[in-house]
């Protein structure tokens, strides 16, 4: 995992409270994945979020797996251009191991 400048943290975990909102803001909507619906992806994107503010940072590289291309927010008809844009830095900075 590469050490990202603070300038870019801050607009990743800006990009990802937008896609939790997207997100709850569907509701019951089926994701069609391990999340039943859409308001449980948008809870989960926020509880990740939220531990990455408090510094657990390392937490980010959970969400690769639901940014990434035909992953679960494709699996939930997310807005494509927010998914990009975090996925490339999700890519960039905190994929898996």
């Amino acid at each position: 995992m590469s050490v990202t400048n603070n300038d870019e943290v801050q607009h990743l975990l800006s990009l990802l409270d937008k896609a939790a909102s997207e997100m709850i803001s569907l509701g019951n909507q089926s994701t069609f994945s391990y999340f039943d619906t859409c308001e449980d992806l948008g809870l989960y994107i926020r509880a990740i979020t939220n531990k990455a503010k408090s510094g657990e940072v390392n937490e980010l590289s959970k969400l690769w797996y639901v940014f990434a291309p035909t992953g679960t927010w494709d699996d939930s008809h997310g807005s494509q251009e927010i998914a990009n844009e975090i996925f490339e830095i999700l890519n960039r900075n905190y994929k898996p191991d």
